[in-house]
């Protein structure tokens, strides 16, 4: 009898995450030989090595320090060959400039970028063919996955910003921690909750995480965070949230609803912010909220193409988080070498963790 296909995507995840408990990280030996991953196929990347070339006139040779691997770059290696379009994945990444051309090259704010310069580029520059899909030149067409690549060529189209003040994990979740804020402006805008409001976060995977991170920056402290995983509780504890709670299936929505009303003095919320699919959706999310409270849903709040502005002020946010110690890098609870990126995109498929990352070590 055929296996159905749950069971063996199942088992292929529980491998990955046996193995990437037993990882050790040793220093790659310096080479001339670049690598970079191609998507052959579904579900699988095939490593290609190149000779690293010399930047141009006006360009920039990085080398790549790591990646973030997104939820839709992990549908995109799921079903390649089923009319996606895989130009824009590998692009939450940053590197570090080791060689420069003849010529200035700029940053989006104008810094003139020198060797050693930690940089990452805007994800607008996806739709720039001269840019993006050229990262590496002997490659050609192949050479389409931004950062999944040990060294990219950049130019000045490419929209660069220069991020040295960041470390390493906040740079590579600079485009989530950007959409997040545009998130959290718009509820701010609509439903102008003060810094005393009664916050529920409902799911803590990085939205809802970084929701709360943001909060907690711009003086609202009073966050409950609720999700079925405890490890992911503490990390939003960590990040601003007050108290927490884990929804238990034994105890379901009245177990729930009782713990808020004692962390919120016998009331409910005053906002909800759905940052995931919850089972039994909006009238089930509703019990939370107080009579005349509000609910906000930003499960659907994707956009790929984000402004310069929102940018910049995903960066202040970044900013201000370390300003105030709040310990980001928790978000990335795996670690990956490129050679990996196939059990990279498994682990974040199976929803275990919050982020994963393709380091170029």
């Amino acid at each position: 009898m055929e296996r159905n296909i749950d069971e063996i995507v199942k088992q292929v995840i529980e491998e990955v995450w046996a193995e990437q408990k037993q990882i050790v990280w040793e220093p790659r030996k310096s080479s001339d030989r670049g690598r970079t991953a191609y998507l052959k196929e579904a579900q699988h990347y095939e490593i290609k090595t190149f000779d690293i070339p010399s930047p141009k006139e006006k360009e920039l040779l990085v080398r790549t320090e790591g990646c973030l691997v997104t939820a839709e770059d992990a549908k995109k290696f799921l079903k390649a060959g089923s009319g996606y379009s895989y130009d824009s994945v590998g692009g939450s990444g940053t590197g570090v400039i080791v060689k420069k051309g003849s010529g200035i090259v700029k940053d989006i704010n104008g810094t003139v970028l020198k060797d050693g310069d930690h940089v990452i580029t805007l994800r607008s520059s996806y739709l720039k063919r001269t840019g993006y899909s050229v990262n590496i030149r002997s490659l050609e067409k192949e050479a389409r996955y931004g950062w999944y690549s040990s060294h990219r060529i950049l130019n000045e189209e490419m929209e660069i910003l220069q991020v040295n003040d960041l470390d390493m994990e906040s740079r590579m979740l600079l485009f989530k921690a950007a959409q997040a804020v545009m998130s959290v402006d718009r509820i701010c805008k609509l439903y102008k909750p003060g810094s005393d409001a009664k916050i529920i976060i409902l799911g803590c995977k990085e939205a809802g995480l970084l929701t709360t991170a943001i909060l907690k920056c711009r003086g609202i402290s009073n966050i409950i965070a609720v999700d079925i995983d405890k490890e992911k509780l503490e990390v939003a504890k960590q990040l601003g949230a007050k108290h927490t709670i884990l929804f238990q299936p034994k105890t379901g929505l009245i177990g729930a609803a009782d713990k808020v009303r004692s962390y919120f003095g016998g009331k409910m919320a005053d906002l909800v912010i759905m940052s995931e699919e919850v089972t039994g959706g909006i009238p089930m999310v509703r019990r939370f909220v107080k009579q005349n409270g509000s609910l906000a849903d930003i499960t659907s709040n994707y956009k790929l193409h984000l402004t310069k502005d929102v940018y910049r002020q995903g960066i202040e946010f970044l900013y201000r988080a370390k300003e105030e110690r709040i310990p980001l890098y928790r978000l990335v609870t795996h670690r990956f070498h490129l050679e990996e990126l196939d059990q990279a995109n498994w682990m974040v498929l199976s929803g275990k963790g919050i982020s994963s990352v393709v380091q170029n070590r």
